[in-house]
């Protein structure tokens, strides 16, 4: 029954999509100017239909609105006993740029928000804000210092959410300070940069007696930690858009409660790689290395093994742009037999311009998570359909599908498969 509700919703989506849709499908030619090397389709300017912002000085305000529906087929993320809802979404962003010659500074806000119809305990709000300076000691040197405040959410489905036999959305915050300096040295190039973040869980309520000898599942603050980080990363020019890279970084975790601090740990981190514009159709940034993460709690393994992280560009043609990316990462868990996982994911994302105000996207990717202690996996894939047509330079409508499915997975682990439509009209300045 639920299979069948969220065709018959696809279906309305793509029809309502496909009505709105000039028919006259002709192949287009790219004003010239805006098909500068290395410019993709997603980040093209299109200077019929981009939004002017707000000029205020020698500042830029730029604002936008999202509102829409959605439905939403299975929001546990279970293989029986599935529970469908429908949803309200919107969002609100801005930036405040200055459009100096040498300096910067700006301001950044966006927010998130999603209500569904009958089940309210999985209402979600994201936001973020941000504050960033530079300055320019010369054409080659500058310093950056930026602040965040973000809030995110652990998804339902998420098998470190399911494994720790929660059945909501879990918030979490962080605060994040980083500083970072940039020179370069004839063919030399030299960054280096100081992070700083402060990750703080907001318990959820999921009834029952609470019992203070032992924590409730719902009582995820425990798990608060800060995270130091300091890189360097090195570079040598072979020739423009041509270089050699090697990224260093060391990581210390350390748990705000005393009862946590076997998860404690230092990271060391080293890569090498390249950043190479082959002929202007290929470009790819690539570094692999090797990550061992060291725990203060004498019972929990070290974990290492190797890291990579890149991303490659592929344009057959000017309305085509074809990208593949993959990272290999440590991450934290918030359960109570795990510490951590390594999360490996890689993506393929076609941008198509398929008129000049209509862009149709498709993205495929796997995100597989293993642990140590307890030894479990999961393999999750996931397909999204997307298209943006630009009424003009203010409105636009934006339509989505996305199927997610469990590949495979480790005993006790569930599998399940996920269906999500959604419709957006957005309003820009």
């Amino acid at each position: 029954m639920h299979q069948d509700r969220y065709r018959i919703v696809a279906g309305l989506l793509i029809a309502g999509l496909s009505a709105t849709l000039p028919r006259d499908a002709e192949a287009q030619a790219v004003p010239r100017g805006e098909t500068q090397r290395g410019v993709t389709v997603a980040d093209r300017a299109r200077e019929d239909y981009d939004p002017l912002g707000v000029r205020l000085g020698a500042f830029r305000l730029d604002a936008a609105a999202e509102l829409g529906m959605g439905y939403d087929d299975n929001l546990f993320g279970t293989r029986r006993g599935r529970t469908a809802d429908g949803y309200a979404t919107w969002v609100g962003e801005t930036s405040l740029n200055s459009d100096w010659s040498t300096h910067a500074v700006g301001a950044t806000a966006r927010i998130e928000q999603r209500r569904y119809i009958e089940e309210t305990a999985q209402d979600w709000t994201d936001y973020a804000v941000g504050l960033f300076g530079r300055y320019d000691l010369n054409a080659e040197t500058n310093v950056e210092a930026r602040y965040n405040r973000v809030q995110e959410h652990l998804e339902v489905s998420s098998i470190d959410v399911q494994q720790a036999g929660l059945s909501r959305p879990i918030p979490y915050y962080y605060d994040e300070v980083q500083a970072q300096a940039t020179t370069r040295f004839n063919r030399i190039g030299v960054t280096a940069i100081g992070n700083w973040r402060g990750y703080r869980f907001d318990d959820v309520d999921l009834g029952g007696p609470q019992q203070p000898a032992t924590p409730r599942q719902g009582d995820v603050s425990r798990f608060d930690f800060n995270s130091t980080l300091g890189a360097l990363g090195l570079s040598y020019a072979l020739a423009p858009g041509r270089f050699v890279n090697v990224i260093g970084r060391v990581q210390e975790i350390k748990y705000q409660s005393s009862a946590q601090s076997a998860r404690d740990s230092m990271t060391y981190e080293g890569l090498v790689g390249f950043t190479y514009d082959f002929d202007g159709v290929w470009r790819a940034r690539v570094a692999i290395g090797y990550r061992q993460r060291d725990y203060d709690g004498p019972g929990l393994k070290t974990l290492s093994g190797p890291a990579f992280e890149g991303d490659v560009t592929w344009q057959p043609t000017q309305l085509t742009t074809v990208t593949f990316q993959g990272r290999r990462t440590i991450e934290e868990s918030i359960r109570n037999n795990a510490t951590s996982f390594t999360r490996t994911l890689g993506q393929v994302r076609v941008d198509h311009e398929y008129l000049r105000n209509v862009i149709l996207g498709v993205e495929l990717g796997v995100d597989r998570r293993e642990y140590e202690q307890p030894s479990e996996q999961a393999t999750d894939g996931f397909a999204i359909l997307s298209a943006r047509y630009l009424l003009n330079r203010n409105v636009s409508l934006v339509g989505s599908y996305q199927h997610a499915r469990r590949l495979d997975s480790s005993a006790g682990v569930p599998e399940f498969d996920r269906n999500l439509v959604q419709l957006r009209l957005r309003i820009a300045l």
